[in-house]
């Protein structure tokens, strides 16, 4: 009688333990789960995501293989190639990218609705990477289009591009008249990016970035430091210089180009503010107010 009783105490004392074992397995898996969905949430929402659409209507007639995109957020540029000779074989209107992912946040400032930002393409007749250097790209302008504006959302956008040639037929036509003028060509472009100092003396680090076809550079400084070693005390400059040799082709008179300012704080609507201008000196910097 007593082992029978000492048995049905082991049973009992096991049984206990068991269910004790399987109740916590099943806490810590939940546990475990619910941070990892949690963790997997934040990280999407620490993504800006921005989709290109590409309208294939004015670029058919190019028959075009590749497209160079350049894209511009919070400070940030991103590049990508992508192959569309089949697209424009086809009866498609136009052509979404997989969408480009940036930071909503870095160590300056995060993105909000209302910063500036720009796209650019550029179309590639030939595959970049086995054909960058054949000369008959260096024979034109060549064909572009870019589209700038405001984020409507911190979250996500939709730009579209290649709609209208403007931007293209005025560097074509300032490209003509710097070849009739007999303009000789340059191995380096200089651009300075202009700030009134009364407009950004309350900030403390910014990023400024130039960008001309398809090339581009980026700064970090401290405005302060920068503001005390410069010789104006009414403008700050920022200064770029550019080798002309890109992978689509030289730089040239008339080519479109871009500077941006980023920082937190930058102004009470936007925390980037963009400009762009055209190319037009080889023998003196081309200027670029960007701050305002």
């Amino acid at each position: 009688m007593v082992f029978l009783l000492q048995y049905k105490f082991l049973v009992l004392v096991a049984f206990s333990l068991l269910v004790i074992i399987v109740y916590f397995s099943l806490f810590t898996f939940t546990t475990t789960t619910s941070f990892a969905i949690s963790d997997t949430n934040n990280e999407k929402n620490d993504k800006f995501k921005l989709t290109i659409e590409i309208d294939l209507n004015n670029i058919r007639a190019e028959n075009p293989q590749f497209i160079k995109l350049v894209a511009f957020i919070n400070g940030e540029i991103q590049t990508r190639t992508i192959d569309i000779k089949n697209d424009v074989k086809s009866p498609k209107i136009s052509i979404k990218t997989p969408p480009f992912e940036f930071n909503k946040n870095n160590d300056v400032s995060k993105i909000d609705a209302g910063d500036e930002y720009f796209v650019c393409g550029y179309i590639l007749k030939q595959d970049p990477k086995i054909e960058a250097n054949n000369t008959t790209l260096n024979n034109k302008t060549m064909l572009y289009d870019c589209n700038e504006g405001r984020l409507a959302s911190p979250d996500n956008g939709s730009p579209t591009i290649f709609k209208a040639l403007n931007k293209y037929d005025t560097s074509v036509s300032m490209y003509q008249s710097a070849v009739n003028a007999g303009v000789q060509d340059s191995k380096e472009i200089k651009v300075i990016l202009t700030n009134p100092i009364n407009v950004i003396e309350h900030l403390d680090n910014a990023i400024f970035v130039a960008m001309v076809k398809g090339d581009y550079q980026i700064k970090k400084i401290n405005i302060k430091d920068e503001i005390e070693k410069s010789k104006s005390k009414d403008v700050l400059k920022v200064p770029f210089t550019f080798n002309t040799n890109t992978e689509i082709g030289p730089i040239q008179i008339g080519d479109f180009f871009f500077g941006c300012i980023t920082a937190g704080g930058y102004s009470s609507s936007e925390n980037s503010e963009c400009e762009n201008r055209n190319i037009k000196h080889f023998d003196k910097s081309n200027d670029l107010p960007v701050a305002h």
